[in-house]
């Protein structure tokens, strides 16, 4: 009777380690979020006042948007993403003198970089200004894997 009871409690056992589920084969809550194919889509607000080569002072007001990816690199460098920013200007350029001038700021961009984790990458992109031909607005924006910002803006002027 005694061998029948511990028989019966290891026939238990193992039906009920048998029917249990296999957490191991099932993936990880963290491997389902993908991280690398996040899109970020946000605006920058632009109020600098900028050294204007021929009017004295300037402020350049206005916004730039961008869409900013992650791409996932399977086979890529370890330590490494790429990153496609897409990069939207919107600004005007008014000078500060006895008669108000204002300048309209557009351009669009697109690029694909490398940016390390824990890293940051400098771009710079010029723009041109509609009706003045002595200068071009110089942005230089610093990419993440986060995110996109500025880090200066200048006026430079053109090569004759």
């Amino acid at each position: 009777m005694k061998t029948f009871f511990v028989t019966l409690v290891a026939f238990s056992l193992a039906l009920i380690i048998g029917c249990q589920e296999n957490l191991i084969n099932e993936p990880a809550e963290t491997m389902l979020k993908q991280k690398d194919n996040l899109v970020n889509s946000n605006t920058i607000k632009i109020s600098y006042e900028i050294r204007d080569p021929l009017y004295g002072m300037s402020t350049l007001t206005g916004k730039v948007t961008y869409v900013h990816q992650v791409i996932s690199q399977p086979m890529g460098p370890i330590g490494f993403n790429r990153v496609s920013i897409q990069i939207n200007m919107d600004s005007e350029l008014n000078n500060l003198g006895m008669m108000p001038l204002k300048w309209r700021i557009q351009g669009r961009s697109y690029d694909v970089i490398s940016v390390s984790e824990e890293g940051i990458v400098l771009i710079e992109k010029s723009y041109q200004i509609t009706n003045r031909t002595d200068v071009v607005l110089v942005v230089q924006y610093l990419v993440t894997t986060n995110g996109v910002g500025i880090s200066g803006v200048s006026l430079a002027p053109l090569e004759k």
